[in-house]
């Protein structure tokens, strides 16, 4: 429409457009001008939105599909990840067990103090009361507060035995203390390192006089007493299956919850890029077309609307 008056303002003279053909150029002109704050806001708002208010359609396409892509990855990893950590909790919850992990450390103090070249420990075992061993370690989020209580004086218990104990193969101190229960870091442990693999149900144990034990009848302790008995980086022998599924599930949802994470770096970048672009779009385009207007007579006397278009380029 533009065009078309600037084309009828060339041929015509003033007596046909009149004064008022003047004023709606300069208006016309004046709404061609686009905001560049307007057009960086929307574009923040909402990649894409800049663009189309600068009619630049491709642009708002690519900003709006790179948004929309955005957010179906992180929604899609973020609910892999949760669903993944509530699963891995559950099993931690169901199979792996503080108080079995106790009974493991009470016996491996023993055995620690019947190695021919080991070091002798002075330590009193770990009190595991009939009330801890009440408590339904599977449904913690049914404790009440004494039940809290008791698990939270039965973990400082471990905790005192693991800074004393070391690795009978290795003679090396244990790596890590356990975590308080609950804890993100209490998650990670029991399926990382391997002096945590006795708390889980399928290593290898006895059960005689009513509780766990690696200690047999004649006083012999069973191989699995050792968690880290094997060769080099590999499996150890004595490590059960469930260590292991536990920690590639652990993992797996780790993963999503991290890639979820960093896409989220994706999303603001994206609305950078689309504020930005569309910012200096509306202000090239108000700078490359300018337009002014004004009247001039032929040698006869007949006036005539006169625009002058002028192209812009750089700053």
């Amino acid at each position: 429409m533009k065009f078309i008056l600037v084309f009828l303002a060339l041929i015509f003279p003033a007596s046909v457009f009149a004064q008022h053909r003047v004023d709606s150029l300069e208006v016309m002109f004046s709404q061609s001008r686009r905001s560049v704050p307007l057009a960086l806001g929307m574009s923040a708002l909402v990649p894409g939105s800049g663009q189309i208010y600068n009619r630049d359609w491709i642009k708002a396409a690519v900003a709006l599909a790179g948004e929309a892509t955005i957010l179906f990855l992180y929604q899609s990893w973020h609910s892999r990840g949760i669903d993944g950590r509530d699963a891995y909790q559950l099993q931690a919850h169901t199979y792996w067990s503080p108080v079995r992990y106790a009974y493991w450390l009470n016996d491996y103090m023993t055995y620690l103090n019947q190695l021919p070249d080991g070091r002798t420990l002075n330590l009193s075992p770990i009190e595991l009361s009939e009330f801890v061993l009440s408590i339904n370690l599977q449904q913690p989020d049914t404790w009440i507060q004494s039940e809290q209580i008791a698990i939270r004086g039965l973990f400082d218990e471990i905790r005192r035995v693991e800074r004393q104990v070391y690795h009978g193969s290795t003679g090396a101190a244990f790596s890590h203390v356990l975590p308080f229960f609950g804890e993100q870091q209490y998650y990670e442990l029991i399926g990382k390192y391997f002096q945590y693999a006795p708390g889980w149900d399928d290593y290898v144990a006895l059960v005689r006089e009513g509780r766990i034990t690696w200690v047999d009848q004649s006083g012999e302790f069973i191989p699995s007493i050792e968690p880290e008995a094997g060769e080099g980086d590999g499996r150890k022998e004595n490590v059960s299956p469930r260590f292991y599924q536990y920690a590639s599930d652990h993992a797996d949802a780790n993963g999503y919850l991290r890639r979820a994470s960093r896409v989220t770096t994706l999303l603001l970048v994206n609305h950078v890029i689309a504020a930005v672009d569309a910012a200096i779009f509306a202000r090239l385009h108000n700078q490359r077309i300018k337009l002014r207007l004004g009247l001039m007579q032929d040698n006869i006397g007949h006036t005539y609307v006169v625009p002058h278009l002028s192209f812009v380029f750089g700053h």
